[in-house]
């Protein structure tokens, strides 16, 4: 997997949401988080805690009247991107 930079992807990414924001249901001003969170998945719930295994790399955003935190799966807002 090649090495994504997230200030290299950041004004991309800040398109993909402003053009998007109605249908992603965004209903106020919100901040970006200035790098990628991996949500982890796992194929059972075992109550194990598992290192490593399948991703799925997200942006997170903080509304900024609400506190609310949005998670979008980066290959969502940026579909060409190779990961």
């Amino acid at each position: 997997m090649a090495q994504i930079i997230f200030s290299e992807y950041k004004e991309k990414i800040k398109k993909a949401i402003d053009t998007r924001s109605s249908i992603l249901g965004i209903n106020e001003p919100v901040s970006i988080i200035d790098g990628f969170v991996n949500q982890p998945i796992q194929n059972d719930l075992s109550g194990s805690f598992v290192i490593g295994g399948p991703t799925i790399p997200m942006v997170m955003l903080v509304g900024s009247h609400s506190g609310r935190v949005y998670y979008f799966a980066l290959k969502a807002l940026i579909p060409d991107i190779n990961l």
